[in-house]
């Protein structure tokens, strides 16, 4: 009690605070008052990270869909942002599908509701949707989402035109999007921050070159994503692979418009490849702990290869023993003295020739490949079970449930050593 006591004494102190005792509190309670016959839950929204900015009103869109946090009352939910919102176009498809207030009249009422939580238990109630419970929680089911985030007609037709007009790009051609994640986009949006942390995520897009001039070859054109990028991304003569990151076309709508509607996007795992599930595009992911993956039907994994102190390779099963198979930050490796090797252009190539061959042409694997692939899930899935961190995703989900394949070209060099 004194702890709260002091708490509300130090919030009287400044003028935020006072705002929250003084407004916010006030309509909080008001808000509880008449609960039991009209409920108003109110919830911020990160719109400077375009990560956070699609995945959480993805998920309350969902939630809302199947009745997941349904009230008996009459409701109504609203939203507020407060960041300079990265994405003005998905703002846009955003309101088509939720209510959005003024920030600087929700956020005092909502940490006042944040306080009175803590006094009453009831942090569920007042929230627009429910916190996911592990990692990949809800995100599985958007491909299943059928009242989500959406193009309009006209909007639809106004993409085509574009890709049309500023690249050459007919109704019929194909082009798929690679999002080659560096450290430009956080050191030009928070300069002052380190976030050396994130060095092992980050990787080379020469090395994508090759791929993608592989796939200029098979009549796809090639789009380099980004908001900021520190590299070009262009082979000379080859109109087909466009450095869209640096581009002058480059727009809010084209980037959310691009993503969505892809033959296949290739990602290293950063925040615009949230929109994948909402519109079940076709994905190879680059992930720098397999942990994170998703695990989609039309989704394919390639991995790092890690390496020990002495310069040993480590197995799958080593990556588990050693507590790195969730890592992501440098300093998690350093510690163990493991290091990350990328996959270098031709493991690159050798992917986005089994996602064009395999998933989007259906070609067969062979049984040998068949057989590497479920060797390998087979032991991720009973050291994933086992771990106790997955105990809650385990316990709501049950097994592990595999869609996705495994990067069959690095299983035949490496299963020898890696699946033993």
């Amino acid at each position: 009690m004194k702890k709260k006591i002091f708490y509300l004494v130090k919030l009287l102190k400044t003028s935020n605070g006072l705002l929250i005792l003084c407004f916010g509190l006030p309509i909080a309670l008001l808000i509880r008052l008449i609960s039991q016959f009209f409920l108003i839950r109110i919830m911020h929204v990160n719109a400077g990270r375009i990560g956070e900015f699609i995945i959480n009103p993805a998920i309350y869109l969902y939630q809302k869909e199947n009745g997941i946090n349904a009230t008996r009352q009459r409701s109504l939910d609203i939203f507020y942002l407060e960041e300079k919102v990265i994405n003005k176009f998905f703002l846009k498809m955003l309101k088509r599908k939720i209510n959005i207030g003024p920030s600087n009249i929700l956020r005092p009422i909502d940490s006042a509701q944040k306080l009175l939580d803590k006094v009453f238990k009831s942090d569920e109630k007042f929230k627009p949707f429910l916190n996911r419970k592990f990692k990949t929680h809800y995100i599985d089911c958007l491909p299943n989402s059928r009242h989500n985030i959406y193009f309009t007609k006209t909007e639809i037709v106004d993409g085509k035109k574009e890709l049309e007009q500023k690249f050459g790009i007919k109704e019929n051609d194909k082009f798929v999007c690679f999002l080659i994640r560096d450290q430009a986009f956080l050191k030009k949006k928070y300069p002052h921050l380190n976030f050396d942390y994130h060095e092992y995520r980050n990787m080379n897009p020469l090395n994508f070159l090759s791929a993608a001039e592989e796939l200029s070859k098979r009549n796809y054109y090639i789009f380099r994503m980004g908001k900021f990028q520190n590299t070009k991304f262009k082979i000379k003569g080859n109109d087909k692979i466009i450095d869209y990151a640096n581009s002058i076309h480059k727009s809010d709508f084209l980037d959310i418009y691009l993503s969505a509607n892809c033959s296949f996007f290739l990602t290293t795992m950063s925040g615009p490849d949230n929109l994948l599930p909402i519109f079940n595009v076709p994905s190879i992911e680059f992930p720098l702990n397999l942990a994170v993956s998703r695990q989609f039907n039309n989704y394919l994994i390639s991995p790092r290869i890690f390496f020990n102190e002495n310069h040993n390779k480590l197995s799958l099963k080593d990556l588990f023993k050693r507590d790195l198979i969730f890592r992501q930050k440098k300093n998690d490796f350093d510690n163990e003295k493991v290091t990350p090797k990328d996959p270098n252009s031709d493991d690159i190539r050798n992917a986005v020739i089994e996602m064009d061959d395999h998933i989007i042409n259906a070609k067969p694997y062979s049984t040998f490949e068949n057989d590497l692939n479920d060797r390998f899930w087979k032991i991720f899935s009973e050291y994933y079970e086992k771990d106790p961190k997955n105990k809650k995703e385990i316990e709501i989900r049950g097994r592990y449930n595999v869609l996705s394949r495994f990067d069959i070209n690095f299983l035949k060099k490496n299963y020898k050593w890696f699946l033993d």
